[in-house]
């Protein structure tokens, strides 16, 4: 029999002065006895105050990676935020701030229980500053912007960088560069470079969904039961040993 979903639901920021929007945390999967969180970070821009909308096409983007979620097996709590503006705004790092605040709201629910950030472009950006956080195991970046200077993974977590070779957008050699420097320090990271992937990650969509899907059980794999019960069969195939060597091989560059 399954666990009862925990009480509370989807947490909306206190709305700042001026009536100006308020960040979201919209969980999509709250098992009450959740062994592992994964949070969900969308796309932006470099500058913007648009409001972010829940069918804004920048946040309806990452809603299918949050259902996919949804279907690893054990008790996974999955959430997704919604950024209170498109843009990252300069020195205001507003969605670095919203993150933040997300992050405390995950603490409350699931005190104790270590977290997976996957962040797409911007969102990207994003778990990348989370990755130092002490409760952050696992970042999964997809197709992120990348900026030198910005904070890195810290040791504790395990990065995977998964970058298509046609992203006109973010330049996948700035994600080659961030982790064959997190490797040079000894951290566990890897890049998964997708073959005609685009930024938008619309060509070869399933692939996208099952890498991240797979890094998302293989690294929690212990805390889900997954490894003791045989509740899901390890993948088989190209992908399958790709995601085992990002979760299992210590850092890598692995092409698809």
């Amino acid at each position: 029999m399954s666990a009862a979903p925990v009480v509370a639901r989807d947490v909306v920021a206190p709305t700042s002065r001026g009536g100006m929007p308020s960040a979201a945390l919209v969980w999509d999967a709250q098992p009450s006895d959740a062994a592992a969180v994964v949070i969900v970070l969308h796309g932006g821009a470099v500058d913007g105050y648009e409001p972010n909308r829940p069918w804004s096409h920048n946040v309806a983007r990452l809603v299918p990676f949050a259902r996919a979620l949804r279907s690893v097996p054990g008790p996974l709590a999955v959430a997704r935020v919604r950024f209170r503006f498109r843009g990252w705004n300069g020195d205001e790092q507003a969605p670095l701030v919203d993150a933040r605040w997300a992050l405390e709201q995950v603490r409350t629910a699931y005190a104790g229980r270590p977290v997976a950030v996957v962040g797409h472009s911007m969102g990207g950006r994003v778990a990348l500053h989370l990755g130092e956080d002490r409760d952050v195991r696992l970042v999964v970046a997809l197709a992120p912007w990348i900026e030198r200077g910005d904070t890195r993974p810290g040791p504790q977590c395990r990065t995977i960088v998964i970058h298509g070779d046609r992203d006109v957008i973010c330049g996948l050699s700035r994600s080659r560069r961030l982790v064959e420097g997190l490797q040079a320090q000894g951290c566990d990271a890897s890049l998964i470079r997708v073959a005609r992937g685009d930024h938008a990650m619309l060509m070869r969509a399933r692939l996208w969904t099952e890498l991240v899907t797979g890094v998302v059980a293989g690294t929690f794999a212990d805390e889900l039961g997954i490894a003791d019960d045989g509740a899901a069969e390890p993948r088989s195939g190209v992908v399958g040993a790709a995601i085992a060597l990002a979760v299992h091989g210590g850092g890598s560059i692995i092409d698809l």
